[in-house]
């Protein structure tokens, strides 16, 4: 069965209205972010960033993009994030950054994203970045092409995965330190979904089930 075009037109109508905000994102933070949190000065001097919640319809789902980083040493080496990075001054706007970070990363051209919205900015305590999630569309699955300095892999994820009762899980992180963590985390196939993607993510299925059960996909 071929996707309900209509989710499309009605998932961006819905980013374009009130946000479910922090109420939504804040059900995926882990304990110690929230200690962290408690403990930081939000937003005094915080580093502008910006990620893409990018899209594309196969079938009669919508798929969604995620990439798995670098092993690299730093805060969020080998972990799984939307595509994206920190504002630069070429950049005209935060929208802008998001486009041109998918692009470096992950090789997907800019004129071929359609922007259908933002979600809420997060503020991230370790890195003590702003993270500005938008939301894209493509009209057909894309060829990707890799930065190996910043990317392991990409991969994508049906959005109607998500509404499966055993998605959402508890998973134990083990950290570079060697400390082990337990958070609340979006677990497919493996791939453990935690900390700002995660809370990204959440407040992104909270408007997207609005969106669906308004055209009967939910």
């Amino acid at each position: 069965m071929p996707l309900k075009r209509n989710i499309i037109l009605e998932l961006t109508n819905c980013l374009q209205g009130t946000l479910p905000g922090w109420e939504a994102q804040s059900r995926l933070e882990p304990e110690i972010r929230k200690q962290m949190r408690q403990q930081s000065a939000e937003g005094t001097s915080a580093k502008e960033s910006a990620v893409l919640l990018l899209m594309f319809p196969k079938g009669n789902d919508l798929q969604l993009v995620f990439i798995q980083r670098s092993e690299y040493v730093g805060i969020h080496g080998g972990q799984i994030a939307f595509p994206g990075g920190r504002y630069e001054d070429i950049d005209i706007h935060l929208e802008a950054t998001a486009l041109r970070e998918t692009w470096e990363e992950i090789g997907i051209f800019p004129a071929d994203v359609t922007i259908m919205g933002k979600l809420t900015c997060l503020y991230v305590p370790p890195s003590n970045f702003n993270i500005h999630p938008f939301v894209g569309m493509l009209s057909k699955e894309p060829t990707y092409v890799l930065d190996p300095l910043e990317v392991a892999s990409v991969f994508t994820v049906p959005l109607s995965t998500f509404f499966t009762s055993t998605t959402l899980q508890q998973k134990t992180i083990t950290f570079r330190d060697g400390s082990d963590v337990l958070v609340p985390c979006y677990n497919v196939e493996d791939k453990i979904i935690w900390g700002a993607t995660s809370m990204i993510l959440n407040e992104f299925l909270e408007v997207y089930s609005v969106a669906a059960a308004k055209v009967g996909l939910l």
